[in-house]
Order: structure tokens, then sequence, then C-alpha cells
């Protein structure tokens, strides 16, 4: 993913965000704010940040980093969550990653 088009996907969900926000479109904003309260979990934030900046010459960058969300998720979820697989809250786990992924694959880009 180039540098162009890594902004253009940020500029582009930051837009749909704030614009399903402002009309109250209760599927986004529910499943955002869900993401938004996963994403201050601190295990998660700081392991999603380190192996980012880790595997960042990775040629299957984001095929690793969403095998790596998956088992981040699902081991969070027994060690400090309920221990049940089955939930929506390994989902947000996952996606809470892969956005802090993306924020850090955006900071070395502008970098």
């Amino acid at each position: 993913m180039s540098k162009k088009i890594c902004f253009k996907i940020f500029i582009f969900t930051l837009i749909g965000i704030m614009t399903s926000f402002i009309i109250k479109f209760s599927p986004v904003t529910s499943v955002v704010s869900n993401i938004f309260s996963e994403m201050c979990g601190l295990y998660l934030s700081i392991s999603a940040v380190v192996l980012s900046f880790l595997i960042k010459k990775n040629r299957r960058y984001w095929l690793t980093i969403f095998g790596i969300a998956l088992i981040a998720a699902i081991a969070l979820e027994f060690i400090v969550g309920s221990g049940n697989i089955i939930s929506i809250a390994i989902i947000y786990k996952i996606l809470a990653f892969v956005v802090y992924a993306f924020l850090a694959r955006l900071i070395i880009f502008m970098w």
C-alpha cells in the first residue's frame, strides 16, 4: 500500500465516520463506539503498535496483522475477559487492533 492510498483510506473513513455521527446513523455509530471503547485497552494498544512497527517491512503486512489480531483478541478474551470465544467482543478487539496497525502504518508513511 502506498502513502497516497493509505492517506486516502484514512480521509474517506474519517469523513464517513463523521457523517454517520452527524446524521445519527446508528448502525455505524454503535460499531465505531464499540471499537473505540476496545481501543482504550492498554494491552491491545501496546501490542498492536509494537507489532506493527516490528513487521513494517513484511511483504504480507495486512495478512500478518489480521492473523496476529485474531490470536491477540482470543488471548486477551481468555486472560482479561470473560473467556467466551463466541463473542462479539472478539470482533471489536480484532478491529481495534487493525485500526491501531493502520494508524501506525500511517505514522510510518508520514515520518
